[in-house]
């Protein structure tokens, strides 16, 4: 194919940022696995229950780059359920999915199917799902009517609320 060897520059980055895992986000890859694969599921699951970004970066012009980054590593996405507790912006869904915001209304997003999209989108790749397939089996779950792995949250525990 070509003479040259291709190769990528050390701190290059590649990849999308609104799709990157944290730890992609960091400039120490070494704990980049299976798991960012389903922290990006994750954002598309997001995208799609909500058509938003987990990290979407507000900027006049073009946007540092460390800052995206930093976004993509600490700022916590939103559940897919928060999106619907406007009506300007569950009108706006159910335009998009063409259907009437009633029926928007009685879509099953909250509960069970936030916490599998927040599982996927977790922060700590300890607490994420560990492959696709898993995420994608606690999918199934969900549409059967079935108790999925994914449980709420806990809450976050600061150094400054100890």
């Amino acid at each position: 194919m070509t003479d040259k060897t291709l190769a990528t520059g050390y701190g290059a980055i590649i990849g999308t940022p609104e799709y990157m895992s944290p730890e992609q986000a960091s400039f120490n890859q070494l704990d980049v696995d299976t798991r960012s694969d389903v922290y990006s599921l994750g954002v598309l699951l997001l995208r799609t229950a909500n058509r938003s970004a987990a990290c979407r970066p507000r900027h006049n012009g073009q946007a540092a780059i460390l800052k995206i980054l930093e976004m993509v590593r600490e700022a916590e996405p939103p559940r897919p359920s928060t999106k619907f507790s406007t009506k300007s912006a569950a009108a706006s869904i159910a335009a998009a999915r063409g259907m009437e915001p009633t029926k928007l209304a009685q879509t099953p997003l909250r509960g069970e199917l936030d916490w599998v999209v927040m599982k996927a989108l977790e922060k700590d790749r300890a607490r994420r799902y560990e492959t696709p397939n898993s995420l994608a089996a606690d999918l199934e779950r969900y549409l059967k009517g079935e108790a999925v792995q994914a449980v709420r949250p806990a809450p976050r525990i600061g150094c400054g609320s100890l």
